[in-house]
This record gives structure tokens, sequence and C-alpha cells, in this order.
């Protein structure tokens, strides 16, 4: 109900829209005694919008005041996306924790194809940003392995395809020469032959 209207004399003063009249306090009784007919306390209407997702709504009074929870749905990543919890850089494999690779962001180690501890719809997780992401993605490729989301998989990065790289780098950096490139290139080969004929002696 609301007051709609006040007298200037007797102690019910204050009438409502329901026909009633009232103390200044809300009370029936002029003597204080609770009545059926007392009003609570002055309320203001207020209407939201429940957003998209949002599984439940709870409505609680705390002393004077009502409190509004909205719980929103568990969001279940999807394969390929990329979260973050607890400084762990992850690609999403599969519900309900399985990972394509984890960068653990304490000690920057990269982990391949494994199971992390609690599930992705735990509340410690978020989507990555795209900073985080590049730290990932990063990591990948010091460790010579990429992130394909055509095939949804972890790559091993061809050789040849990270000396290309690292010849068109160098080149454009004017750090070396032509020759230069020529001449580390052949140190590394000469390298790499070194550690088959070790391996194969082994």
């Amino acid at each position: 109900m609301k007051i709609i209207e006040k007298i200037g004399k007797g102690n019910w003063r204050y009438g409502g829209n329901n026909s009633k009249w009232y103390t200044e306090s809300g009370g029936w009784d002029v003597c204080g005694a609770e009545h059926p007919e007392d009003l609570i306390e002055e309320t203001t209407r207020h209407t939201f919008d429940i957003p998209n997702g949002v599984k439940k709504v709870t409505v609680e009074q705390v002393g004077n005041r009502i409190v509004v929870e909205m719980v929103p749905e568990d969001v279940v990543p999807k394969p390929g996306d990329i979260v973050f919890e607890d400084g762990r850089i992850m690609i999403v494999k599969k519900y309900p924790n399985l990972y394509h690779a984890m960068l653990y962001g304490n000690n920057g180690n990269i982990y391949i194809n494994r199971e992390y501890g609690i599930p992705f719809t735990s509340a410690a997780f978020r989507l990555a940003t795209d900073e985080e992401a590049q730290l990932l993605f990063d990591a990948l490729k010091k460790a010579g392995k990429r992130w394909n989301p055509e095939t949804m998989q972890v790559e091993d990065v061809p050789e040849r395809d990270r000396i290309r790289e690292w010849v068109e780098i160098h080149l454009n950096d004017g750090y070396y020469n032509q020759q230069g490139i020529a001449e580390v290139i052949g140190h590394y080969l000469k390298h790499r032959e070194g550690e088959k004929c070790t391996n194969t002696n082994i």
C-alpha cells in the first residue's frame, strides 16, 4: 500500500490507498502494541533485468536491506579455448579437465596433453587475456612447438621452418649478411651431425 494523504490532527493522521489510517510510526495501535495491520517499513520498488546466463536468482532480507544474488550458469569452456587459473595458462582439450598445453607461469615450464587437478568450470577459472595467451604461444615456440587452431593440435615446428624464420629475422635486422648467415647455418648443421653421431654411438 501507499500513504496518499495526511491530516493535521489526531493519532491516525496518515491515510493509505487501502482506506486505512496509521500513526506517524506506521502503527495501527496508538499505544504501540503490535497489530496485523501495522506497516513494517517504507519500501522502494526496484525492477531489474536478469542477464542471460543466470540460472538462479536468490532474494534475502538482511536487516533493512534486500539482497539479490544472481548465480550464473556453469560455462563450460570449449575445446581450443585458452583459460587462466592460478598463474597457469591452458588450451582446453576436453571437459572437465584435459588440456592440450599448459604454461606454468612460476617456472615457465610447458606441459603437453595432460590432466588438470580441477574442472574448467571451477570458479577459479576465467578466459585468458590476449596477452596471457601470447605468453603461452611464445613458450610453445621456445620449446619448438606451436598451436594449430585448425587441427586443434600442438605440433612440433619443423626444423626447416625454425631455420627459415631465424634467417628472415636476422636478414631483416641487418645483424648478419648472407655470408654470415650461411656460416652460422653451416656451424649449426655440423653441430647437429655431431649430435647424431653421438646418439648413434650410444
